[in-house]
Parts: structure tokens; sequence; C-alpha cells
């Protein structure tokens, strides 16, 4: 399978975003992927700034494990072509709750859900946000609400 994201269409989600005034987010399988959201989003001036989502994952073979260097490498490209920008972790068939307290740290934010866990987790999406949530809580983080995660994307 070829995964492919046409520049034209990149563009016209880009165009979209700004006349809406809304927020891309960027799923990202290996660091590379800040450099190529980061260049078009800079020709839209008028555009909020996108939302990069540090994708880990142990069955598939793109990216980082989620291991601590992932999200160090992540972070310094991030740093690097979008300075500032808000960023998440997140996985496609991993789990991420070794590197939680390394995004609470060092300013991250943490999205869970069912396409995360390893095949055949028998897992439910309560039991894996209540999950994260307690290891957030445990590694000194705060839980944002609903309104709080609006309030936030709206302002940047």
């Amino acid at each position: 399978m070829v995964y492919m994201n046409v520049e034209s269409d990149i563009r016209a989600g880009m165009a979209i975003f700004e006349k809406y005034d809304l927020r891309p987010t960027f799923a990202l399988y290996d660091p590379g992927f800040i450099r190529l959201g980061s260049a078009p989003a800079a020709r839209f001036p008028k555009m909020k700034t996108p939302v990069y989502r540090f994708m880990f994952s142990e069955e598939f073979t793109f990216g980082f494990a989620p291991k601590r260097y992932g999200v160090d490498a992540y972070l310094a490209t991030l740093n690097d072509y979008a300075p500032g920008a808000p960023w998440m972790i997140a996985a496609l068939k991993g789990n991420i709750t070794p590197i939680i307290p390394d995004a609470v740290t060092l300013g991250g934010h943490v999205r869970v859900g069912l396409e995360d866990p390893i095949w055949g987790s028998d897992k439910t999406n309560p039991q894996l946000v209540e999950a994260a949530a307690n290891n957030i809580v445990k590694a000194g983080g705060d839980l944002a609400t609903a309104a709080d995660s609006r309030a936030e994307m709206k302002d940047r």
C-alpha cells in the first residue's frame, strides 16, 4: 500500500481551514512529516497554527516505537520547523503509556482512542481514556475539559 497526500489536496484543505477559521491537525508518522506540514502551512498566514500529532506504533513499522527518544526526535524537528506549535502524542497499534509522563513534563497533550491499542486488545474506549487520564494526573498533569480544549484551540 502507498500512503499518499497529494500537495494539491493539502493546499485545498489548508485554504478551507484558513477561510473558515478552523485549525488543522497533522498526524505525523515520522519527524519528516513535520517538515512536510509546516512548509505548506507557512503559505497560509491567516490559518491557525496546526496541531502536530506525534504518532507511535509497535505493530506497524513507521516512525518510532513509543519511547522517549522518539518524543525527543519529534520535538527537535518541531522546534526547528514549527516552534511553539501545539503537539500531542498518540498511537496506531501501540501503547503510549510509557511516554505519557514525557508528554506531560515537556508540555504536550495526550490523545487516546480505539485505534491506538495493539491488535486484540479487549479495552473499551472509556477504559483507554480513564487509564490515560490516571497516567496524566500521576505524571503531574491536569486534565482538560472539552470546554478547555475548545478554548485553547480557538485562541492559538
